[in-house]
Order: C-alpha cells, then structure tokens, then sequence
C-alpha cells in the first residue's frame, strides 16, 4: 500500500550495513575493493526482510539444476549469506560451511562466464575470506541491531 515505506527501509538497512562493513574494514585492515563492498552491502540488504531464502530442493540439488546464469547468482549469493551470516546453520545435520562455500564459489564461477567476469570471479576466488567478513561484520558491528537476521 505504500510503497515508499518499504524504499525508505530498504535505505535505511543499506546506509546501516554500508556503515557496519565500513567498521569492519576499520578494525580488520581490511579494505574490501569499491565493488566488492558495494555487493556485500547490497546483498545483506536484500536478505533483511527475505524471511523465505533457503532453496526449495536444497543446496546441492539446487546447483545440478542450474540452467541460467541468474539462478546460478541467486545460489551462490544464498550461499555468501548462510556461510556470513549463519555459518553453523547445517551443523546439526553434519553439513559443514565449507559445504556453502564450495557451492557458492562454483556458482559464482558460473555466472562469471555470463555476466561481469571481473566482479564474479573475484566473489568466487574470495569466497571463503568474504563469508569470514560478513560473519564478523554481522557480529561484531555496533550500526547492527542484534536481532536483524535473526
């Protein structure tokens, strides 16, 4: 019904995770290159309110099936997300991060073949470093609310 309430949100979450990402580099040392940053940002805010993001089929079933570059990046993305933001999600049933990982680095690789090889195969090639990043980010951030993906 109003439209602009949910633009004005969606605002506010990304000027908050630009900020807490910011932090993070501060305290890490760690720069993160314009573009890179700008998709993690980016990314985290598009999962704010997306209570439904899991793959219907599952992670691994999922990549088998890929058959356009677009549902290879809503893969891998999904996999930055879980692996950043809940990297203990399939502990319980003995799916490891690196699982998530694995599958969002190789679903990255897909899209690069497609679609913007520079940026999406830095994501691949970094995966691992940028799951670690969003983790502390989502953390350890003072601009986060405990309790946004949760």
């Amino acid at each position: 019904v109003f439209p602009y309430i949910n633009n004005y949100m969606k605002d506010a979450y990304t000027e908050v995770l630009f900020d807490a990402v910011k932090e993070t580099s501060v305290k890490s040392g760690y720069d993160l290159p314009e573009p890179i940053e700008a998709y993690v940002v980016m990314l985290l805010t598009s999962y704010v309110e997306k209570p439904d993001f899991l793959p219907e089929e599952g992670f691994g079933p999922t990549l088998f099936r890929i058959k356009h570059f677009s549902q290879a990046k809503d893969l891998a993305d999904t996999c930055l997300f879980v692996a950043g933001v809940f990297p203990t999600m399939g502990n319980r049933k003995g799916i490891s991060r690196r699982y998530y990982q694995d599958i969002g680095s190789t679903s990255y690789e897909m899209v690069a073949e497609a679609l913007n090889p520079e940026l999406f195969n830095t994501l691949a090639k970094h995966f691992i470093f940028l799951s670690d990043f969003i983790e502390v980010t989502v953390n350890t951030s003072k601009h986060l609310p405990n309790n946004l993906f949760r």
